[in-house]
């Protein structure tokens, strides 16, 4: 929610959007899907306010030219303490590790969402851009990158895939992602060690694919890590993810295929969900943007090229 608050001195226009809450419940089904058009007038960055970060309410990204808003217009906003901006043609997205503080018990973020994509044979929805990454959460707690369990990084973009058989008495997500990318500090010692720095900041991201082992997975017995490639500090790479739908053996299927910083891989999700039983695909989308940081902060960067292609 916004209070808008105008005040017109001389030849300036001042907006100032008042304290809002901006929040996502995890476990939601009730993402809105909203129109991925918008107006394109001045910038005017949106006011940071409180949030409880296990609430979901998406907001206007921004009032006028969007340079996100292919995916779309609105933002799910639980930074707290940071509003989206855009600069030198990349949309912004921070986050504070101070926030995870607050009455919620998920994790910060600013994200936004696609608009779903029912299955059916052959759909897709794809997502390709131009990214650079400045800080990513970190946080010192000895354990190797490769593991699920580490608590260094943050996600720049999410596959989310309902499937039926979706078991939520057993813990699974009302609103289950099945791959999560996560950019993370490149320590010393696999991980474990040291942030390596160049100038007094971090020198390099290692990126990983966090893929489920089965539909509806979380932790570490539900998911594996996969190293994807390693980026500079501030500099740009490609990013380009797709989920898309099959048919195989008269099975519903679904594979998520990326490239990210010039490497290619596919993934073919599970057919079961934690229980073991059947689970076909129901529905996609993807979500880009910043998610995670329980220590330091994150800034994330999608270039205003991000395009988003759907079938």
């Amino acid at each position: 929610m916004k209070n808008f608050n105008i005040k017109l001195e001389l030849m300036a226009v001042a907006v100032a959007l008042t304290t809002l809450i901006s929040c996502e419940q995890e476990n939601d089904g009730l993402l809105m899907e909203a129109n991925p058009s918008s107006t394109k007038n001045n910038i005017t960055p949106l006011a940071k306010g409180t949030c409880d970060t296990n609430n979901y309410m998406p907001i206007d990204a921004i009032s006028g030219t969007d340079y996100n808003d292919d995916i779309n217009t609105e933002i799910d906003d639980r930074s707290c303490s940071h509003d989206y901006y855009q600069y030198n043609n990349f949309g912004v997205y921070k986050l504070n590790s101070a926030n995870n503080s607050g009455p919620g018990t998920l994790q910060v973020r600013m994200e936004r969402t696609s608009p779903k994509q029912n299955f059916a044979n052959g759909k897709y929805l794809q997502v390709t851009s131009t990214v650079r990454i400045n800080s990513a959460g970190s946080v010192t707690d000895n354990i190797s990158d490769s593991a699920v369990n580490d608590g260094d990084g943050t996600y720049i973009a999410q596959v989310k895939g309902k499937h039926t058989n979706l078991r939520t008495d057993l813990g699974e997500s009302q609103d289950p992602a099945i791959v999560l990318f996560v950019a993370k500090p490149k320590r010393n010692n696999s991980g474990t060690g040291s942030i390596i720095l160049q100038n007094g900041k971090v020198k390099d991201f290692k990126i990983y694919a966090e893929l489920v082992k089965k539909r509806g997975g979380s932790g570490t017995s539900g998911r594996r890590m996969v190293y994807i490639t390693t980026v500079k500090r501030n500099t740009d790479f490609n990013v380009d993810i797709k989920t898309e739908f099959y048919t195989s053996n008269n099975r519903k299927r679904q594979r998520v295929i990326y490239t990210i910083n010039g490497v290619t891989k596919t993934h073919e999700i599970s057919t079961q969900n934690t229980n073991g039983q059947t689970a076909e695909p129901v529905e996609t989308r993807i979500r880009i943007g910043a998610y995670r940081c329980k220590g330091g902060t994150a800034d994330i960067r999608w270039n205003r090229n991000l395009d988003l292609l759907k079938n």
